[in-house]
């Protein structure tokens, strides 16, 4: 009995797994979980999702795996199932359609026919054989296939037509599971296999790659895996990182990439119109050299592995910079020296265990400077155009916008982090020329607290010999009470005569507090006023 009990059981799993039911439903939650993959930004940093969410949701998220959908245990569970699913319903299925396909339903009795819901009788003229062939070449005319049996006495014409949909229908279901074994092997079960049969673990440390053990390294036979590496001009890698939530892997390659020269090309706008990488890949066993050309959307493809160029920055420019204080009385500028890629800690006043960390720098970056961002000019200048520009701003293309576009290269730009000891950063881009706006001469200097953030930038008004010096040497005047009061005397001393002393001194007490105000270094005197 119990034998009968545990075959009856496994009998009504396989009957709910290989039912249409079940599968429609597996393909409705993996639907919501690819909504859900497409609508929130996959692999970011954890401190991204802390400040879009919050602690307590960031942390939800995470343990639900939402933050790297495709290759959560539950994604590829579902595809698991899914696929076992519609494989076991093409088992079921498929020999009854496909012998369905072949049968003519020819064994059949006169009585039977009678039987249908669906039928109709009627005298034919003429003789047997005449009457067959008139029905035959009718059902042939209407595209069926037919054949003519003879069986005691009895002439039966069967026909049929649309047996190949029976393998549009079995095309269709193996369609579904070779999709999902493929999503299965894009993501990270071939990785977490490894890990789990072979011990394979992040490394979260900071060591080289040469320094890193074994353990934390997948051999270059690994069937399926998807990193990236950074190559700077004129030097090599022979592996790749695989990020993973608690750390990362290093995927050896059987190849070694050298990047020759990293190639821009721009148009006379100055848009950017070609990105290409001359790279040479060395094949590790026979030493070959291959070089090949990778551009954007145009991978190299060797061993089995393809090359992509996903994206670029600086590889390791020496900067040195000149950074100025932007509190206290003090317009001493020092010097802040790096390299992009690293980090250093950063010598400043008030800079307690802080840490520079040089990010990128770009030597040319090409910005629409058309009347702030496309709106009208605020001093009322008026833009005369011709008639054939007046026809192509209104006709046309929908898509096209009617914003003025004049694009200028603005010069280099260096972005880095400062990061303290509490681990937290700030992100900073700051523009090295002035930058025109609105016909003043500024400097952009540019902040922001999360990756996913834009960039909110402060302008810096140029002098005469276009640097910021006197505009630090009157921020560290206005932090000096000394200065504020020397300048609030001399207003007094020039504004008015010198037989007005008592007005004079009441006027310099004002400039006084309207400096100290604007300074915003004594929050009493703005209660008093």
């Amino acid at each position: 009995m119990q034998s009968k009990s545990g075959q009856s059981a496994a009998k009504r799993a396989v009957e709910l797994i290989s039912s249409m039911r079940f599968a429609i439903a597996l393909l409705v939650v993996l639907s919501i979980a690819s909504i859900i993959g497409t609508v929130l930004t996959q692999d970011d940093p954890y401190p991204n999702y802390v400040n879009q969410f919050g602690p307590f949701w960031a942390d939800i998220f995470r343990s639900l795996g939402l933050y790297n959908v495709y290759s959560a245990w539950w994604f590829m569970l579902i595809l698991i199932f899914l696929v076992a699913s519609i494989s076991l319903c093409v088992i079921r299925n498929a020999p009854k359609m496909l012998a369905d396909a072949k049968s003519w339903k020819d064994k059949v009795r006169e009585g039977s026919l009678r039987a249908f819901h669906h039928k109709a009788e009627y005298s034919a003229a003429g003789t047997r054989a005449a009457a067959t062939a008139t029905l035959a070449a009718f059902v042939t005319k209407a595209g069926y296939k037919h054949v003519v049996r003879e069986n005691d006495g009895a002439t039966l014409i069967s026909a049929k037509r649309g047996a190949m949909t029976k393998w549009g229908y079995i095309s269709a279901h193996l369609a579904i599971v070779v999709i999902c074994i493929g999503g299965l092997l894009d993501s990270n079960l071939p990785i977490k296999f490894q890990m789990w049969m072979f011990g394979k673990s992040p490394v979260n440390t900071s060591a080289t790659i040469s320094e890193i053990s074994a353990d934390h390294r997948l051999s270059a036979s690994n069937p399926t895996f998807r990193g990236y590496a950074w190559v700077p001009e004129g030097q090599f890698v022979s592996t790749a990182i695989l990020n993973q939530p608690s750390g990362s892997l290093i995927q050896d390659l059987p190849f070694s990439i050298q990047l020759n020269k990293f190639i821009v090309d721009y148009y006379t706008t100055g848009m950017p119109k070609l990105f290409a990488s001359d790279i040479v890949v060395i094949d590790r066993e026979t030493g070959q050299k291959i070089p090949a050309r990778v551009e954007v959307n145009k991978p190299f493809t060797y061993k089995g592995v393809s090359i992509y160029q996903s994206s670029f920055q600086d590889g390791g420019s020496q900067m040195q910079m000149t950074a100025y204080p932007m509190t206290g009385d003090s317009a001493k500028s020092f010097p802040v020296n790096g390299t992009i890629g690293s980090s250093a800690p950063l010598q400043a006043p008030g800079a307690d265990g802080d840490t520079i960390e040089f990010s990128d720098f770009r030597a040319i970056n090409v910005e629409n400077m058309a009347d702030a961002n496309g709106k009208p000019d605020v001093r009322g200048v008026a833009k005369t155009e011709s008639l054939k520009e007046a026809f192509d701003e209104r006709l046309g293309s929908g898509a096209k916008t009617s914003k003025p576009m004049q694009l200028h290269n603005i010069g280099p730009s260096v972005q880095y982090k400062i990061r303290g000891k509490d681990g937290q950063a700030r992100e900073f881009n700051n523009y090295m020329l002035p930058v025109d706006m609105n016909g003043e001469r500024v400097f952009l200097a540019g902040v922001r607290a999360s990756p996913n953030d834009p960039f909110r930038y402060m302008r810096i008004p140029a002098d005469s010999q276009d640097s910021i010096g006197e505009w630090m040497r009157l921020r560290a005047a206005l932090e000096d009470p000394a200065v504020r009061a020397q300048a609030a005397a001399r207003f007094a001393l020039h504004s008015l005569p010198a037989n007005e002393a008592s007005l004079r001194d009441r006027l310099q007490d004002s400039a006084s507090k309207v400096l100290t105000l604007f300074a915003a270094r004594d929050d009493s005197v703005g209660r008093g006023a």
